[in-house]
């Protein structure tokens, strides 16, 4: 006797494909699989880099440690060095604010006539003084007119005259022009 048939049929009815739960389940084996396997892959593809990211804090935290190391060992140098640096710039400053009195000497100089002699000659704050002495009245007056009508020096004043066995012996006063400090910075 031969076993009863059975039949199986997989096709889906009509009727039940259209059913609402049916098609989420349909989704559900199509598109849903995808949507798990590419969760799945970024999860494991974040895993992975992980530990890569994990070796890299490691290693410059490393490299961190290692430069703190080297700039603890070289505070003293880095320090000595900024004061060498200031020291340079002290002497910089120092040389650039010396050319004014040179220039000044230079310029007194090349004012004053041939019979006239400065007894002392002194530099504060943009302005010289200077006692001096005039063999005779016309060099007193050369004197006078020379700095007085110069360029590099106002405010002239001359005090003190009096006559002295060596000649007129007066004080001299004058300001040097910001414009000279200026040329001299420049050059």
């Amino acid at each position: 006797m031969p076993a009863n048939q059975v039949t199986i049929n997989l096709l889906a009815l009509e009727e039940s494909t259209n059913s609402p739960f049916n098609r989420i389940k349909i989704w559900i084996t199509t598109y849903g699989r995808y949507i798990m396997i590419t969760t799945e892959l970024i999860v494991l593809l974040a895993f992975a880099s992980r530990f890569s990211l994990d070796r890299k804090l490691s290693d410059l935290k490393e490299n961190i440690m290692e430069k703190q190391e080297i700039l603890e060992v070289n505070v003293d140098l880095e320090q000595n060095i900024r004061g060498v640096q200031d020291k340079i710039n002290s002497i910089k400053s120092l040389m650039n604010q010396q050319s004014v009195p040179i220039d000044t000497v230079i310029l007194v100089h090349t004012l004053m006539p041939m019979d006239t002699h400065l007894k002392n000659l002194r530099f504060e704050n943009g302005k010289i003084t200077s006692d001096v002495i005039a063999e005779s009245s016309d060099s007193f007056s050369a004197f006078l007119n020379n700095f007085s009508a110069s360029n590099n020096l106002s405010d002239v004043e001359i005090s003190r005259i009096g006559k002295g066995a060596s000649g007129i012996t007066f004080a001299l006063s004058a300001k040097i022009k910001p414009a000279q400090k200026e040329q001299t910075k420049t050059q």
